[in-house]
């Protein structure tokens, strides 16, 4: 780490990471430079050296201009960015400013699922077939290949928008026409299709350093019947040992053929007869609260390692420590509320109720008198969730399921009331 005070950029929201990193460093200084979204969740903005906030769509070359912008004014030592979407413009600016961070080329297979497809299948880690924006004709004959089901979804996708199983080809248009409309929603066109394994699904959190890659949990997901939403997740994932490793070393696999050195990941992989498959990976920690319940449930704590990884200080060993003295015989879970009324909210009932039961550890409610609920089709769209922790996998889970029943949404006879 250098002497004297050190300067970082921080791409996206800051999160809790930068107040750690503040707590091993008095003198750090940051800038920051995001989208407005993101802006929104920078509340002392008076800790920075500045902020600068750019519109959607603002190219990329201006991101970098921005960048280097700062940089003449007070040199930058480090770059961060512990969200998505500054990913890519992380890796610009540090190339241009010549920082250590992702390189581009690795961002770009890690968000683009047809390059992901690729890399891993050039490394033999995942050869699972794919299409890259298909015709009706060239789906049929793809089938023909490998079978059904399939999966349509958009080639940048994210939180299941526009995710869809494809089970016969009498639904090929119709299928293809919900990921278009997920792909636009996200800001884009592309879409892909792809084998579908059956199996069950699993995901992994995992730290780099230095090219070094180190599982730090696997975490058994849910989801909603008839979609890709999901519904809830147990960790650690009640697996054999010789499961576990193998799941594990998929993971290394498929981080180290795209490239990742450093950081966090959030691995998504699907578990069959045939072996572990790889569905997507992500350059930032796993959502839906999973930090929390590693935390809550191992005493793994990603937040200071992420926060001494940004200061050019060593973490690996400290977090393996952790992963090695993990508490044993303690799960967590977290459970949706998925209501299957739609309407305007008059009341929402319950809350106390849940919080007040043993080992519930957190109960947030999204929704409030005057919202309305209208189904639950993406993540984005779950109105409330709860996280517990237990003895078991099984009672960590019946702790979180039975709390969010007891969240009720009472809705009127008609949106227009």
């Amino acid at each position: 780490m250098p002497d004297g005070p050190m300067h970082l950029l921080v791409l996206g929201d800051e999160r809790e990471i930068i107040e750690f990193a503040r707590t091993l460093r008095t003198e750090l200084r940051t800038s920051v430079l995001c989208l407005p979204a993101d802006a929104r969740k920078h509340p002392k903005t008076e800790e920075h050296r500045r902020v600068f906030v750019l519109p959607e769509g603002t190219p990329l070359a201006e991101w970098v201009a921005v960048g280097r912008f700062i940089h003449e004014r007070e040199p930058v030592d480090g770059i961060v960015c512990f969200n998505e979407t500054g990913q890519e413009a992380a890796a610009a600016i540090a190339a241009a400013l010549g920082l250590p961070w992702h390189p581009p080329d690795t961002v770009r297979a890690v968000d683009d699922k047809r390059l992901m497809r690729e890399r891993l299948a050039e490394h033999g880690v995942d050869r699972t077939g794919y299409l890259d924006s298909p015709t009706p004709e060239q789906i049929v004959a793809f089938a023909e290949r490998v079978g059904y089901p399939l999966i349509c979804k958009p080639v940048d996708g994210v939180g299941s928008h526009g995710v869809v199983r494809l089970d016969r080809a009498e639904d090929i248009a119709a299928c293809l026409d919900r990921a278009r409309s997920g792909a636009v929603e996200l800001g884009g066109s592309k879409v892909m299709v792809e084998k579908f394994h059956v199996g069950e699904e699993f995901s992994v959190e995992s730290f780099s350093e230095d090219g070094e890659h180190l599982p730090l949990c696997i975490t058994k997901k849910y989801l909603l019947p008839g979609t890709f939403v999901e519904l809830g997740h147990v960790l650690p994932a009640p697996v054999s040992e010789q499961r576990a490793e193998r799941i594990g070393a998929a993971v290394v696999a498929a981080l180290t053929a795209l490239g990742i050195r450093h950081g966090v990941t959030h691995t998504e992989v699907i578990a069959t007869e045939d072996g572990v498959h790889i569905v997507e990976t992500h350059l930032r920690q796993g959502g839906d609260r999973i930090p929390y319940l590693l935390a809550g449930a191992r005493e793994v704590d990603i937040v200071p390692a992420l926060a001494r990884q940004s200061l050019g200080l060593p973490a690996l060993e400290d977090l393996r420590g952790q992963v090695d003295k993990a508490a044993t015989g303690r799960y967590a879970a977290i459970w949706y509320a998925t209501p299957d009324t739609t309407g305007k909210i008059t009341e929402v009932c319950g809350e106390q109720e849940a919080r007040d039961r043993p080992g519930v550890r957190e109960v947030t409610v999204r929704k409030s008198a005057g919202d309305f609920l209208s189904g639950i089709t993406s993540s984005s769209a779950r109105p409330a969730w709860v996280w517990a922790v237990g003895d078991t996998a099984e009672e960590a889970l019946a702790t979180a399921q039975q709390a969010v029943r007891a969240v009720r949404f009472v809705v009127g006879e008609s949106d227009a009331d």
